[in-house]
């Protein structure tokens, strides 16, 4: 799956802002744009408050990206994440940013198949997951991983995407193209799998409202901005962001896909 393209764009806002690739980067500079899901850090200061993450708290990211939320919890909390990413562009990007921030003593980068991942049961105090669950296959199996992966009392905290409606059938093949929707499971078979798996929800919110003013003003912003991306990314280089921020836009205006922001205890 290539869901994302050219990690490496990422270089060039930041050479932008005049930080050649070999200079130091504070976290508060790269959250402007290391983070793929939606509402940056004020996402991420919901999952720190929901799972009470804390020094040396040992956490697990499933769909890491460019490590934006692993380094941004590391820093803010002390505690040390387990970041995994099945791209390996991604991870080999992720992997420099984190040396150039000084994180890399709290920032462990994975480049794997989660399902593929060996992992001992109570590992982690917490597991953590953005915009990511739903493209990956064989929900029960990853799911029942997770809650393996968790410490007895420990929470997953999970953003994701629920399916509202299929679109029509001549749309069907470029909503997969542009979704990997490899696990994508309606709003109450969402929770009914978290229940089969051993999980508690302790926190549900219906973010679909919130997310379809998000994707449509980011999409909105994006395109008014387009002579400045263009200067530092060239013209194909928008188009195919502006084509991703298109879709993901209409799925929620036109009612095809949801949003839920969750909390869940491991239960024993």
């Amino acid at each position: 799956m290539q869901l994302y393209p050219r990690p490496e764009r990422i270089f060039s806002d930041l050479e932008a802002l005049g930080y050649g690739q070999v200079l130091p980067l504070p976290v508060d500079v790269l959250t402007r744009f290391d983070h793929l899901h939606y509402h940056g850090t004020e996402a991420l200061n919901v999952a720190i408050a929901a799972c009470k993450i804390k020094v040396q708290d040992r956490i697990l990211e499933v769909g890491s990206g460019w490590g934006g939320c692993a380094r941004y919890i590391a820093n803010t909390t002390g505690a040390t994440i387990t970041a995994v990413e099945l791209q390996a562009d991604y991870d080999r990007v992720a992997r420099e940013l984190t040396a150039r921030t000084d994180l890399s003593g709290s920032v462990e980068h994975v480049n794997a198949d989660f399902l593929q991942l060996e992992i001992e049961t109570g590992t982690f105090d917490h597991a953590v997951s953005w915009l990511a669950l739903f493209h990956i296959p064989r929900r029960s199996e990853y799911l029942e991983k997770l809650h393996r992966s968790i410490r007895p009392g420990g929470k997953l905290f999970v953003e994701d995407l629920y399916m509202i409606k299929d679109p029509d059938g001549d749309e069907f093949e470029d909503f997969k193209q542009h979704l990997f929707p490899n696990s994508l499971v309606d709003e109450k078979g969402y929770f009914s799998s978290l229940e089969m798996a051993g999980f508690d929800v302790s926190m549900a919110d219906d973010m679909t409202d919130d997310w379809t003013e998000f994707t449509g003003d980011r999409l909105k912003i994006f395109r008014d901005s387009r002579e400045q991306y263009v200067s530092i990314h060239g013209v194909e280089g928008y188009e195919v962001i502006e084509t991703f921020y298109s879709k993901m836009a209409s799925y929620f205006s036109r009612g095809l896909v949801g949003g839920l922001r969750i909390a869940a205890n491991r239960r024993t």
